[in-house]
């Protein structure tokens, strides 16, 4: 069994916000900052009036994918487990009131996709885009390898069509590699592992969805 980790959204938890908690609070696109390598110092949000405040804060702005809002409480639980190639930016979070609190971004680094994922076992879909969720209706594409993948990839997006990730097995060299990790580019979400999915139960991390994925 594996598990996806993501942001709380239009909950009572968050405060019933659709749109993501906070938004940037100085001018510069974070994400591309951030994927670019140009890392910023320090990142600053402004919590919306009718946003609460939890562990894992959402800023879509931010990207939803490789970037993490997080508590200090949270860091430091994270940073007991193996999690993929990342940074930490510290961020500067402010309530309607003024008041400011010291969190942190975690931004994923690299792409772990070609090295972790079993192609021959995993099941992969031709779709139109990355954005949206699979439907599952897609028809499905025959991937045998990483030079496979890419051919076939190639051949697709002369046709305007991609690959996604349906289900993945992970293969046997890296099954406990990380606690962690991301599949960029395939817009798959953020999987952990069910030791690090106890560990936020278990200390009550708020502003989180977990998944049970097959």
């Amino acid at each position: 069994m594996k598990y996806k980790i993501e942001q709380s959204v239009n909950t009572k938890e968050v405060g019933y916000v659709s749109w993501g908690q906070a938004e940037l609070a100085t001018p510069y696109n974070a994400e591309e900052l951030l994927n670019a390598g140009k890392i910023v110092k320090t990142i600053s949000v402004r919590m919306h009036k009718r946003a609460k405040i939890t562990d894992m804060i959402s800023c879509f702005k931010l990207g939803t994918s490789e970037n993490f809002i997080i508590s200090e409480r949270m860091r430091i639980i994270l940073e007991k487990f193996k999690i993929q190639p990342h940074l930490f930016v510290d961020c500067n979070v402010e309530k309607p009131n003024g008041d400011i609190l010291k969190y942190s971004v975690l931004h994923f680094q690299g792409n772990q996709f070609f090295e972790m994922v079993d192609f021959k076992n995993s099941t992969f879909k031709i779709a139109d885009t990355y954005t949206w969720p699979l439907e599952g209706t897609e028809p499905t594409i025959e991937i045998n390898s990483y030079s496979d993948f890419m051919q076939k990839k190639e051949e697709l997006r002369l046709r305007e069509l991609c690959i996604r990730l349906d289900k993945y097995v992970v293969n046997k060299d890296n099954i406990n590699k990380f606690d962690m990790y991301t599949f960029r580019p395939l817009n798959t979400g953020n999987f952990i592992s069910k030791e690090l999915r106890d560990a936020i139960l278990d200390n009550k991390l708020t502003g989180i969805e977990i998944i049970e994925i097959d």
